[in-house]
């Protein structure tokens, strides 16, 4: 095809340059590419009259034309020969654009210079990521003239133009033409941007580009190094993930603009080959970490907590997984993570919603981002005029998320100087609570505890009349009373029909007898001020603190905000002490069996193995796994597992019995410590056990019974026994042997000698 560059429209498009330019980049400047006007064979470069023709440039895609060479055995000769010229199709057409292949593609050019004076023109492929480029060069009559290669799989140094792109010098002299063919080897995604630029219009359009990328990475420079003094004042982690997704984020756009190459790295091709996959996945792990700290996802979603820790944890794996990889395979790999971070930090926005007002700015920094990067896809797939606006819109966008996201941690700093104030004003409770947490502590005595809380209640509102009622299964109890106490005509009984307290009770909420709702409600006549706070536990009401005064006081809503959360923390301490005699039991044995639970049986079991040593007796020690387990629950169902687990720890206690010490030691592992028992009658009384448990199936409530067998490994402890755990892992060992000897059998740990 043959391409007139008018004067007139490149004096219009550095007119509207020099507008962008002076506005630094903020100003949207509509500049449309060039129109060129098309003939069958050649883009046809014409002399123009006047100096405006040196600042002319002629975008080439929609005359190249290409093929693809699936096995890479051609060579130039080949591909020069005029039977292969019907093989080549246009560019644009072909499907090939966007594609990550392992071929060779072969790229055909056709020029024509149609003036009377030798021109001299740079021909721009502003695809830093292609591996490998060969530009071939033949005249009109399709002589050879020269070669240059370059590509970024060669050392920078290498390149002919010390330039982020690849650069070709050209020359035409007057009336003739120029056929050229390239061979591409490519990594990553295949795309071919070419242009041809006059030295002057080259050197101008650098000029302006330099100083949008510098303001561009002086940006991120700047919000990086910003947050960076954030992060050592405040120390909140989420700032310290910011940074490093700026700082990734930055060098994966340096990367792609070609600057990482030419200033980071140029002399290490292998790294360069690799780095934007890498930098792509190390941009997914951070984003994925700041925004799982900076929405609060572990307090909102547990599970989409999980979802996102595993997902990070898998990024994590993958790094050094790269190593061992082609780079077309990390590619491949980087954008589906990329596209899954996508999806698990839109999980986070939507199991967090709405609830925090940082998730307004998450979204808007994101939605910013993603704009830019929309326009700017579009323009590549000429859905969109390439301008100002959609050539540098991902780096706008990227700007505008960075300021974004910076604002919303400044107001996460605010945030957090509000809430030391908070506690600064909260100190008078916050101490009371820590000295009724320390005589809780203490005394664990729940009629104390309710009478701290009142006498603490009383002196922050004031009131110098109150008492609590606790919840029982009949209904409410006075537990305790300040000044007057409880007044005379309040029934307990009929609580809930009182306006105040039905109000209090079902609305679970701080509640003035000024309050809608309450206002019926009977006071003891003098009575001026009334407050009703809910003791809460898990949503669910455990009783009521009610205190008046004969004075009338006023509360904001900030003072109520903190008796409602005071009112919480008694609720906790009420359920802990109420909890108190039920921990202790838990503490020692385990939920299902009611045998020991693994940390009390470790320590019984180390202090029968100091007394043995002390007193030269022996210890044996016997370890049980129920056989196939897995299957009885896929077969049964997990509560018939749950059955035999209980079945077996009380068939396990009862032939252990009277010496024997039981334990769970994982979820169907039992272990059984023998003190003064010596190995051989150990061993016995394990063959007792496993024959017990195969003659005995367990009942189901279906009128089913379940058969299974265990697997046992005994040890004893001899003078080389360090510990208690060196003997569990001992009858571990003679377990397995065990199980590989077929299960339903023990073994036992051999060892060089035995305690007497």
């Amino acid at each position: 095809m043959k391409a007139t560059l008018t004067a007139s429209s490149a004096a219009s498009k550095f007119r509207k340059g020099r507008i962008g330019l002076l506005v630094f980049g903020l100003v949207i400047v509509a500049l449309l590419m060039l129109p060129c006007s098309r003939t069958a064979d050649s883009a046809r470069l014409e002399e123009t009259a006047g100096p405006g023709s040196l600042r002319t440039n002629t975008d080439l895609q929609d005359e190249l034309k290409i093929w693809e060479d699936n096995d890479g055995q051609l060579t130039i000769k080949d591909v020069a020969s005029p039977a292969m010229d019907s093989l080549f199709i246009p560019y644009k057409t072909s499907g090939l654009s966007g594609s990550i292949k392992g071929s060779t593609y072969w790229v055909k050019l056709d020029l024509f210079n149609a003036s009377s004076r030798t021109r001299e023109l740079l021909l721009e492929l502003s695809k830093p990521h292609l591996s490998r480029v060969t530009l071939y060069q033949f005249d009109d009559e399709r002589h050879f003239l020269r070669q240059t290669r370059t590509g970024r799989s060669l050392p920078f140094n290498e390149r002919t133009f010390n330039h982020r792109n690849f650069i070709f010098n050209l020359s035409f002299p007057p009336e003739s033409g120029q056929r050229l063919y390239f061979q591409i080897q490519t990594d990553s995604y295949l795309q071919l941007p070419m242009k041809l630029w006059e030295t002057q219009s080259f050197i101008e359009r650098e000029q302006r580009s330099g100083l949008l990328f510098g303001m561009y990475y002086g940006i991120m420079f700047a919000m990086a190094l910003y947050n960076s003094f954030l992060f050592v004042s405040i120390r909140d982690r989420v700032y310290l993930y910011y940074v490093l997704f700026i700082v990734s984020f930055a060098v994966m756009q340096a990367v792609w603009d070609g600057f990482a190459y030419q200033y980071l790295w140029p002399e290490h091709p292998a790294w360069e080959l690799k780095s934007n996959p890498v930098l792509i996945v190390l941009t997914c792990l951070f984003t994925c970490a700041f925004s799982r700290t900076f929405l609060s996802v572990p307090k909102y979603s547990p599970r989409v907590n999980k979802l996102m820790c595993a997902f990070i944890a898998g990024l994590v794996l993958t790094l050094p997984g790269m190593i061992f990889m082609s780079p077309g395979l990390c590619t491949k790999l980087a954008v589906y993570l990329a596209s899954a971070s996508i999806l698990v930090c839109l999980s986070a926005v939507a199991a967090v919603r709405f609830r925090m007002r940082s998730v307004f700015f998450y979204i808007a920094s994101w939605l910013v981002l993603f704009a830019g990067s929309t326009l700017n896809i579009l323009a590549a797939y000429k859905l969109l005029p390439l301008n100002f606006l959609s050539l540098y819109s991902v780096r706008f966008g990227s700007v505008a998320e960075t300021l974004l996201l910076s604002v919303a941690l400044a107001d996460r700093f605010n945030l957090i100087k509000q809430e030391k104030l908070l506690e600064e004003k909260q100190g008078i409770l916050l101490k009371n609570l820590h000295e009724m947490t320390k005589k809780l502590t203490s005394t664990h005595d729940l009629d104390k505890l309710l009478h701290y809380t009142l006498i603490s209640l009383s002196k922050v509102t004031a009131c110098e009349n109150g008492f609590i009622l606790l919840k029982n299964a009949e209904g409410y109890v006075l537990n305790a009373s300040v000044g007057s106490g409880l007044w005379e005509g309040l029934h307990l009984t009929e609580l809930e029909t009182e306006p105040f307290f039905g109000v209090l009770i079902r609305e679970k909420r701080l509640l003035l007898h000024s309050d809608p709702g309450a206002a019926s409600f009977r006071l003891i006549p003098g009575t001026k001020t009334c407050i009703g706070i809910p003791i809460l536990y898990r949503d669910r009401v455990l009783g009521l603190v009610v205190l008046y005064s004969y004075f009338s006081k006023s509360f904001a809503e900030s003072e109520r905000v903190i008796l409602r959360d005071f009112a919480g923390q008694i609720g906790i301490s009420i359920e802990n002490a109420r909890l108190f005699s039920e921990i202790n039991r838990m503490a020692s044995t385990d939920g299902l069996t009611g045998v020991y639970n693994r940390s009390y049986f470790m320590s019984l079991a180390n202090r029968h193995l100091s007394q043995c040593w002390s007193m030269d007796k022996p210890l044996s020690l016997i370890m049980v796994d129920i056989d196939h387990f897995k299957s009885i629950n896929d077969r049964h169902g997990h509560f018939a597992g749950d059955k035999v687990i209980q079945e077996t720890a009380k068939r396990l206690a009862e032939l252990a019995q009277p010496r024997g010490i039981i334990g769970r030691y994982g979820g169907e592992e039992f272990v059984i410590l023998l003190p003064g028992i010596p190995p051989k009658q150990a061993y016995r009384l394990a063959e007792i056990m496993r024959k017990s448990i195969s003659a005995s199936p367990v009942p189901l409530e279906d009128s089913n019974s379940i058969r299974y067998t265990i697997s046992l490994g005994v040890a004893a402890a001899s003078p080389d026994t360090s510990g208690i755990t060196m003997l569990i892992d001992q009858a571990d060992q003679a377990l397995y042997k065990a199980k590989n000897n077929g299960r339903n059998c023990v073994k036992e740990y051999e060892t060089t000698g035995h305690f007497a």
